[in-house]
């Protein structure tokens, strides 16, 4: 398959991603929210559904990254999964939920989700089975 070493790095780039995106907002929410102008949430547990949720995602491009050939499944939940992050971040900037600063993370996503399809694109062209 081309292009082999970078699609291993990428996907290994892509689980620090998510790590250090959730990590941060789960042990610090209670000084980020404010830092960002927002409310605490009220009710902490789906927050941080969210974030372990988004944590093991991590966990599964980990897994990716370490054998590119297997765990295609895990990338198209995370095509689906980044897509959802980014429009709901875009939606959420729009009506005034969160500052222009949090559409950033979603643009990341939104990269990470088409690199994955481009990854899943050449993975099928190549014909490596």
């Amino acid at each position: 398959m081309p292009k082999e070493n970078y699609y291993k790095k990428m996907f290994l780039i892509g689980a620090i991603w998510n790590w250090s995106a959730t990590v941060p907002f789960a042990l610090g929410y209670k000084i980020l929210f404010p830092l960002f102008g927002m409310a605490l949430p009220d009710y902490v547990v789906f927050f941080m559904m969210f974030l372990g949720l988004a944590f093991v995602y991590g966990i599964g491009y980990f897994w990716v990254s370490q054998d590119i050939h297997q765990n295609h499944g895990i990338v198209k939940m995370g095509i689906l999964g980044k897509l959802f992050v980014f429009v709901a971040f875009l939606w959420a900037w729009m009506v005034g939920e969160v500052p222009l600063i949090l559409v950033g993370p979603g643009i990341v996503d939104l990269v990470f989700a088409i690199l994955f399809i481009e990854f899943l694109n050449t993975y099928k062209k190549s014909g490596v089975s």
